[in-house]
Parts: structure tokens; C-alpha cells; sequence
């Protein structure tokens, strides 16, 4: 859903967070609905800021940054596991992000319950 926040006039200067929010539209985050597609039809249609969809840090850790030419993105691939049989090809494709549309306009959001492993998994997506 995209939510337009009213920007108060009788308030003071705001803070820095709030600049970052304040009389934004957004594209809100929703359970498996922040894939690229729709964050990049909701910036077509006005959004300011865009979420994806949680992921959770530990996944995030094991996750291959791959720059995509062909379509112009960056994916964040989770590798086949050649234990298992399913060898070959790159892996499936858990994240992708298009930094020419969603610069400095995606909030991703990571899942954690603790601090080392959310750190290891920002560095991953940073």
C-alpha cells in the first residue's frame, strides 16, 4: 500500500530521521510483496522510498553478490549446494535490486536477533 504521510505545520525543525520520512510516499512494507517488480512500479508511480521484503541475516551471510548485465540489477543469489544434486547453473535468486532506479530510495530490511550476525549480513548487501 502506499501511505502519504501530512506533514504538520505547528511542529519545529525536524530531526534528521524524520527528514528521511517526514511527507514521504512510500511503497509500505508487506509479507512477500516488496519483490522488484512492484518496488519499481511504485517508483514509477510516485513513491519516494520503496521496502523490500525481510530478509533474515543468516540467509542474507550466505548469499553471492552478482551483478547482472543483462538486465541491469544486482542479485543477491543463495548457491546451489552440489550436496544435494542440484549443481550447475548460478543458484536462486533470493534478492534483486535495480541501483539505477532504487538508489538512495530501497529500504532493506534485515531480520535479526543478534548484533554480529545482522553486522555480517549488512556487509553482505552493503
Amino acid at each position: 500500500a502506499i501511505l502519504q504521510q501530512p506533514i504538520p505545520t505547528h511542529r519545529m525543525a525536524a530531526s534528521p530521521a524524520e527528514r528521511l520520512f517526514r511527507g514521504k510516499t512510500m511503497l509500505a512494507p508487506m509479507v512477500r510483496a516488496g519483490t522488484l517488480p512492484l518496488r519499481l512500479l511504485a517508483l514509477e508511480y510516485g513513491a519516494d522510498t520503496v521496502y523490500g521484503e525481510e530478509l533474515i541475516d543468516l540467509k542474507v551471510m550466505k548469499l553471492k553478490r552478482v551483478v547482472n548485465s543483462a538486465l541491469g540489477t544486482v542479485d543477491f543469489v543463495q548457491p546451489h549446494n552440489k550436496s544435494n544434486g542440484s549443481g550447475g547453473g548460478s543458484g536462486q535468486v533470493i534478492f534483486r535490486t535495480d541501483p539505477a532506479r532504487e538508489k538512495d530510495r530501497l529500504v532493506f530490511q534485515l531480520g535479526s536477533a543478534s548484533p554480529e550476525t545482522a553486522l555480517a549480513a549488512a556487509r553482505v548487501v552493503a
